[in-house]
């Protein structure tokens, strides 16, 4: 790991997230030549995506802030004890999965418009998580590194970490409105030009 000024090690969150978005990447493209190259996962993915939801209200809102909530709040937890720091990683890693997963699904099932209506399931909302990840789990690293490293809790660093990840929560929270409100809106107008 790269040392920052102060002579400690920085957290690689940016390569962890790219690295789980070439892996994400790569992954359908070998299964695909291998095995399915049947109208699944990209099917099943855009149905669960709009099958049955009043998207845009606050239903829909409850079910991706009890999905996206519950596991930002578990991160936020273990970044108490020493299952932060492979949680904050794998985290990263799941992250950058998820985000190529969907662009080369879409792509290989459905082509150029396929890449298009996967980039409208990822923006706008993306644009809020995808720096809020990469902050908040090098802030839970951080503080996960205290007690790998048996420097126990002190309370200063504590009330530094909630606010730190109460800060990232609302940025979160913003884009969970985004994806909630914006998100439905852009892409019933990208189906309606492909």
């Amino acid at each position: 790991m790269k040392k920052n000024r102060t002579g400690t090690k920085k957290f690689p969150a940016l390569i962890l997230f790219l690295l789980g978005f070439l892996a994400g990447n790569l992954i359908p493209n070998i299964i695909w030549k291998a095995k399915w190259q049947q109208k699944t996962w990209a099917s099943v993915y855009f149905l669960s995506t709009f099958a049955g939801k009043n998207t845009g209200n606050i239903e829909y809102l409850k079910e991706i802030l009890k999905y996206r909530g519950v596991f930002y709040l578990l991160n936020i937890i273990c970044g108490f004890s020493v299952f932060g720091a492979p949680l904050a990683v794998i985290t990263l890693l799941g992250s950058g999965l998820y985000a190529g997963m969907i662009m080369t699904v879409s792509i290989l099932e459905f082509g150029f418009a396929g890449g298009v209506i996967g980039m409208g399931l990822l923006l706008p909302q993306y644009l809020f998580y995808i720096p809020v990840w990469l902050y908040s789990m090098e802030q839970e690293w951080i503080m996960s590194s205290e007690i790998w490293k048996n420097k126990g809790l002190i309370f200063g660093k504590i009330s530094m970490y909630l606010r730190r990840m109460t800060f990232a929560f609302l940025l979160y929270f913003l884009g969970i409105l985004v994806e909630c409100f914006v998100n439905p809106w852009i892409i019933s107008k990208i189906l309606e030009y492909i």
